[in-house]
Order: C-alpha cells, then sequence, then structure tokens
C-alpha cells in the first residue's frame, strides 16, 4: 500500500487547524464589542468625574464607575430601568445598613440581621435582577462606613447615581441594535427547519414506511432553537425603542421582523406535518396515511418545500423556487386524485389531505421580499 504524500498528509493536518481558526474567529466576532467598549468608556468617564467630584465623595471614585456598569444595558430602556432600580436597590439597602448601625455596633449578629432584611427587601419583585445589591450595599455601608456612615452613603450612592446618569447617557449616544445575533437565530432555525424536511422527505423514499424507532431518528427538536430566535427578536423589538439608529437600519429591522415571523410559523407547520407523518406513516400500524402510492410525490413535494425555505435565507424568497413547489404540490394533489378514482375511500386519503393543506400554508407563507 502506498503512503501518503508529504503534500496530503500536510493538507489533512492543516485542515482542523483551520476549521478550528474559523469557529474561533466566528466566536470572537459573536462577542458583544460594541457593548463592551461603550461600557468601558463610560466606567473610564465616571471613575475620572469620581476623581475631581469636591468633598469627601472624591475620596471613593470608584463607585462612580460601579454606577456607570451597573446601568448598562443592551437597550437603551433596559439602561434607564436597570438604573433607577439599581439606585433603588443600593439606596434601599444603605437605608438598612443607617437603620440597624444606628442602634448596634458592627458584629457577627449584627451583619447577619443587615444581610438577612436586605434578602427579603431585595425580593421586591420591581428590583428584578437587581434585587442583589441590596444586602450587597448594606453589609458595604454597615462595614466600610462606620466612622461617618451618613457622608459614605452620600459618596456611594451619589457617585453610583452619578455613574449610572453616565451609563444611560453613553447608552442613548451609542445605542446597541443587536441585528446580527438575531440573524444568526433565525438562520439556526431555517437551518433546523431545512434539516427537518428533507429527513421527512428521506423517510417518505423508503420502499416500506419507517418503523417507530426509525422514525425517531428522523425527528429534530425544533423548539430549542425557536425559543431562542424569539428572544433575539424580542431583544432587538425592545433595543429598537428610542433608538436614534433605528431609522438608518429601519429596512433591514423590518425584513428581519418579516422573515422571523414567516419562518416562525413555518417551523411551526413543519412540526403538525412531522408529528402527523410520525403517527399515520408507520410500519405496524393497520393502514398507512400514504401508502407506496403517495409517499414518492410526498417527499418531492417536501424536498421543493425545502428548497424555497432555503432561497429565502438571502431574504428574498426565490420566486423559480416557489414555483417549482408549487408544482410539485399539484403533482402530489394530482397523485391523490389518481389514487381516490381507485379503489381507496376518501377516509382513507385523510393524511395526505392534511399534508397538502400544511405544504399550501407553509407557501403562501415566505413570500417575495424586495428593496
Amino acid at each position: 500500500m502506498s503512503r501518503p504524500s508529504v503534500t496530503t498528509r500536510a493538507r489533512t493536518t492543516a485542515m482542523p487547524t483551520t476549521g478550528r481558526a474559523a469557529r474561533l474567529r466566528a466566536r470572537v466576532s459573536r462577542l458583544p464589542w460594541g457593548q463592551a467598549l461603550t461600557t468601558a468608556v463610560a466606567g473610564a468617564i465616571a471613575f475620572w468625574v469620581g476623581a475631581v467630584f469636591p468633598g469627601p465623595a472624591g475620596e471613593f471614585p470608584y463607585y462612580a464607575p460601579f454606577g456607570a456598569v451597573v446601568a448598562m444595558s443592551s437597550t437603551v430602556l433596559g439602561s434607564v430601568r436597570k438604573s433607577v432600580q439599581s439606585i433603588v436597590s443600593i439606596w434601599l439597602g444603605s437605608a438598612i445598613a443607617l437603620a440597624i448601625g444606628a442602634v448596634r455596633a458592627p458584629e457577627p449578629a449584627t451583619v447577619a440581621l443587615v444581610i438577612g432584611l436586605g434578602t427579603i427587601a431585595g425580593t421586591w419583585s420591581w428590583l428584578d435582577d437587581t434585587g442583589h445589591w441590596v444586602p450587597t450595599a448594606a453589609l458595604f455601608v454597615l462595614i466600610i462606613g462606620t466612622g461617618d456612615p451618613v457622608a459614605f452613603v452620600s459618596a456611594f450612592g451619589g457617585l453610583t447615581l452619578i455613574g449610572a446618569g453616565i451609563g444611560v447617557l453613553m447608552s442613548m449616544l451609542f445605542p446597541q441594535l443587536p441585528l446580527a445575533p438575531a440573524e444568526r437565530a433565525t438562520g439556526a432555525v431555517r437551518r433546523k427547519v431545512l434539516g427537518q424536511l428533507r429527513r421527512l422527505a428521506h423517510a417518505l423514499q423508503r420502499d416500506k414506511p419507517p418503523t417507530e424507532n426509525q422514525w425517531s431518528d428522523f425527528l429534530a427538536q425544533l423548539e430549542p432553537a425557536l425559543q431562542r430566535m424569539r428572544a433575539a427578536r424580542q431583544l432587538v423589538l425592545d433595543a429598537s425603542r428610542a433608538n436614534m439608529r433605528r431609522e438608518s437600519y429601519r429596512y433591514r429591522l423590518e425584513r428581519q421582523l418579516e422573515q422571523a415571523a414567516s419562518l416562525e410559523r413555518v417551523c411551526l407547520l413543519v412540526e403538525e406535518l412531522t408529528q402527523l407523518l410520525e403517527e399515520e406513516e408507520r410500519e405496524g400500524n393497520d393502514q398507512v396515511g400514504l401508502g407506496p402510492e403517495l409517499r414518492p410525490a410526498t417527499a418531492r413535494a417536501l424536498l421543493a418545500l425545502a428548497d424555497l425555505v432555503e432561497s429565502g435565507d438571502r431574504h428574498i424568497a426565490d420566486p423559480e423556487a416557489k414555483a417549482v413547489a408549487q408544482d410539485a404540490l399539484a403533482a402530489l394533489v394530482d397523485q391523490i386524485r389518481d389514487v381516490r378514482g381507485g379503489e381507496s375511500p376518501d377516509d382513507d386519503l385523510f393524511t395526505a389531505g392534511s399534508i397538502v393543506t400544511t405544504i399550501r400554508r407553509c407557501l403562501e407563507t415566505p413570500r417575495p421580499v424586495h428593496r
């Protein structure tokens, strides 16, 4: 047996390295660089403001960038809401510490009491995920601010408030509009739907219908990817509110939302179709839903539908792909009529009719989108 050449071995060795490098670049490109830069600049500005702040507050300049960081969010309205919630949490914790510290000296029992009351107060639903700052702020004030608690609370709360204001201002001046993550989530759902349609077609191209165990090999979980797409779409909608960049990206935003809505509808229809085929076209049933006469035509219709869904990957449904899918569906309808004209009663064709209806509803969903 001949040994592989040096060039072949080098190519084989380089391919995994190239694949890892591509995955690394993809991961790096998906990191929130814009939000990280905005937060970093907001923190630096807040620290400078805290350092030059007059009075005792200037001794604690690090609380200003702390406020900027806790206020930052991926949306403008989210930054405003989070900053208000964080400040309320910090002042609530400070009030608890001042009240307890006025009557008890800092000791283990006092620390436990402050943390316990702060934890309970932090469960206030309005505070959302900022409630953990209540016991944290209470502990800071009780331990660090023992010398002059009122001055410390003024510096802590005041500089945090100033930092939060700087964070909100930076969010308004440089708002994020996470269109790329939403597009990736939409693409992931599209690939899942494509894979499911083609697996279903492959299952119907067999001489015999799949068994129950074989059907499990042809099924995919679409719901997790669908949930991620919904979350990404909601984040884009939230980020577009009070966003100065919205008008510049209006077409891309509207196109993305329309694509996501259409794809979600198709995804739900494909899940319905999958469940129908799994239950009705299964080896071991007394009577299958399609049979050898209709399985090939159904498989061709599903493959044509998959090609149409794939054509929307460039945000424009291909009219030619849609015409091919409509022709494949018409051929399936003709085949059903031929079978119906034979000895098969109409009740035996319920599954076939349901499949036709589902495919037709899918074809009506991804309409062409033009500039």
